[in-house]
């Protein structure tokens, strides 16, 4: 009877043991760990930067609310494409016999304005911007203007007041003389102020990359 109970105790003892060692050897329940989500950085929105030539109250239709910068007059810049200048100022006029200008005139005032690409291509960019008075007395006009006022109208003291490094040059055709505000021929804008032969009155104003204004646009 003892050696039974022995026997049963034995047993039992043993099961016991191998349920520990089964449960031991149970897979573990995985611990989840969630990574926070990365911050997400937002750059600040740039303010833009507003240039020299812009001219944001410039009316396309209205040459006389333009300024004058050695990058262009208003809407329109030297190294704009020409078809995209034209689009900008519908109020303009291209002539079929002369394809690479726009004009405008205001046969009230005697001034006449035009800008032109090269005539030896196709199409290509804004190279010259000009504004002048046909009338045989030139009188001081509204506009287009530079930032300090100088215009068609303007006298000779008033551009070397307000630019006294201002170059003197001779047109390489025709009479009159040039004021030069800017390098000339280096791939940068210069605004050139004209004279009329034995006059002080400015008679047009012209923004070109050019060594001097052209002599004519579409003889």
């Amino acid at each position: 009877m003892t050696r039974m109970m022995g026997e049963r105790a034995t047993a039992t003892l043993g099961a016991m043991t191998l349920a520990v060692i089964l449960a031991g050897c149970g897979t573990p329940t995985p611990t989840s760990s969630t990574a926070p989500p990365p911050t997400s950085v937002q750059s600040p929105t740039p303010t833009p930067i507003e240039t020299e030539h812009t001219n944001p109250e410039a009316d396309p239709a209205d040459p006389t609310t333009w300024t004058i910068t050695a990058e262009g007059m208003g809407p329109v810049q030297l190294d704009e494409l020409f078809a995209d200048a034209v689009a900008g100022v519908p109020t303009w006029t291209v002539d079929e016999n002369c394809t690479w200008a726009a004009f405008w005139n205001d046969q009230e005032t005697g001034v006449t304005a035009y800008f032109a690409r090269d005539s030896e291509v196709s199409d290509g960019n804004v190279t010259t911007i000009d504004v002048a008075s046909t009338t045989d007395t030139v009188q001081p006009q509204d506009g287009p203007r530079t930032a300090d006022g100088l215009g068609v109208g303007s006298t000779r003291d008033d551009v070397l007041a307000a630019h006294p490094d201002a170059v003197e040059q001779k047109p390489t055709i025709g009479d009159g003389a040039l004021l030069r505000v800017g390098p000339a021929g280096e791939g940068q804008g210069a605004i050139f102020f004209s004279f009329r032969a034995g006059e002080d009155t400015v008679s047009a104003v012209t923004v070109t990359a050019r060594e001097e204004p052209p002599y004519e646009v579409c003889g």
